[in-house]
C-alpha cells in the first residue's frame, strides 16, 4: 500500500501512531528512572509501561484515526475499512484503553485516570474531529506526563509520589514534556502542509516550532534532580 496515503490502514499512519503513541509513554516511563524519581532500573514497573505504551498507541491510532476516518467518510478517499468495521474498532478501542486506565488508577492512584481522560480527549478531539495540531500535541504531552506518573504512583504508593519525589523532578518531567509538546505540533503542521496549500509560511513555522523543543529536552536531561 502506498505510504502517502491517508487513513486508519496506510502504512504511514500505522509508523507514526507506534512512534508518537508508543514510544512517548516509553519516555516518560524511562524517564521517571533516569531522574531518580525511582532508585534502581529494577524498580521499573514494567507492566504500567507496557500498557501505557499499549495504551497510547491505541489512543492514537484507533481512537483518533476510527473517528478520523468516520468523519471524513464522505469527504474524501481514504485507506481505511467500512464503516461498520470503523464503528466496531472505536468500541473496541474504547473499552480496552478504559480498562487500562481502572487498572492503573488502581494501581497508581486517581491521578491516572485524570491524565488518561485528558490524553484521550485531546486524541479524539484533535486527530477525528476538529484538525487541531496544537490539541493533539497537548495530547502527546501528557503520555509522558501520565506514564511518568504511573510510574512513580506505583513505586511511591499512589499520591505519596507528590510528597516523596522533589520539586526539581517534577521540574524536568515538565521541561520533558514541553519537548513532547513542541516536537509533536511542528511536526503535525508539517505533516498537514497539504491541508494548509503547501504554504511555505506554514512550512517554516512547522520546523521553527519542532525545533523550539530541543532546549526543553537540553533542560529536561541536563538540571540536576
Amino acid at each position: 500500500m502506498p505510504i502517502e496515503e491517508k487513513g486508519i490502514t496506510s502504512p504511514f499512519t500505522i509508523l507514526t501512531s507506534i512512534i508518537t503513541g508508543g514510544l512517548f509513554p516509553i519516555l516518560g516511563s524511562i524517564f521517571a528512572y533516569d531522574t531518580g524519581a525511582i532508585k534502581s532500573f529494577g524498580d521499573i514497573y514494567w507492566t504500567g509501561l507496557v500498557l501505557t505504551s499499549v495504551g497510547g498507541f491505541l489512543a492514537h491510532y484507533l481512537l483518533s484515526h476510527t473517528i478520523h476516518d468516520l468523519y471524513h467518510y464522505d469527504i474524501e478517499k481514504r485507506a481505511t475499512f467500512s464503516k461498520q468495521t470503523l464503528k466496531i474498532l472505536l468500541v473496541i478501542s474504547l473499552i480496552i484503553l478504559v480498562s487500562i486506565a481502572i487498572y492503573l488508577t488502581i494501581i497508581a492512584g486517581w491521578p491516572v485516570m485524570v491524565f488518561s481522560i485528558i490524553g484521550a480527549l485531546a486524541c479524539m478531539y484533535a486527530e477525528g474531529l476538529i484538525h487541531s495540531e496544537f490539541q493533539m500535541a497537548f495530547g502527546a504531552m501528557f503520555l509522558v506526563i501520565g506514564s511518568f506518573y504511573v510510574q512513580v504512583g506505583y513505586y511511591h504508593h499512589a499520591l505519596k509520589a507528590f510528597s516523596d519525589i522533589s520539586g526539581m523532578i517534577w521540574l524536568r518531567l515538565f521541561f520533558l514534556s514541553l519537548f513532547a509538546f513542541f516536537s509533536q505540533y511542528g511536526w503535525l503542521l508539517f505533516y498537514r502542509l497539504d491541508d494548509y496549500g503547501w504554504s511555505p509560511k506554514v512550512r517554516n513555522k512547522s520546523i521553527i516550532i519542532t525545533k523550539i523543543g530541543l532546549p526543553f529536552l537540553i533542560l529536561a536531561l541536563a538540571l540536576p534532580s
